[in-house]
């Protein structure tokens, strides 16, 4: 949660909205912003498909069919960019750390970056 909090932050999310979108109690948010924001967290919890939550029903009746395609589009679209921030923080770890400043780093056969001697 470090680097959605870090995002969030720069964005002007407080420590305490973060904290509610964390716990996200129905009674902290609007009934169809809580919606929205459940169905989103259901989506990505089901590897990006829609399926037979029980807030669903409600969803449809409180949502467009248009106001959905473009809630649809924002899921994917955050479901990719968190697949691949976590590809990219897990190509960092299983390389040892990011050496020399790469999550990939080179054998240099001993050699320091840079001038090209140990």
């Amino acid at each position: 949660m470090k680097a959605h909090s870090a995002v969030g932050r720069r964005l002007g999310i407080s420590d305490d909205e973060m904290e509610k979108l964390s716990v996200l109690d129905r009674d902290s948010f609007d009934f169809r912003e809580w919606l929205v924001l459940r169905t989103a967290r259901d989506f990505v919890d089901a590897g990006g498909r829609m399926e037979e939550w029980d807030h669903l029903d409600d969803y449809h009746r409180h949502y467009t069919e248009k106001e959905r395609a473009y809630h649809l589009k924002l899921f994917r679209m955050m479901r990719f960019a968190n697949l691949f921030n976590n590809t990219l923080d897990g190509r960092q770890w299983r390389s040892g750390g990011a050496s020399y400043g790469a999550a990939c780093p080179i054998d240099l056969g001993g050699k320091s970056p840079g001038n090209g001697s140990p």
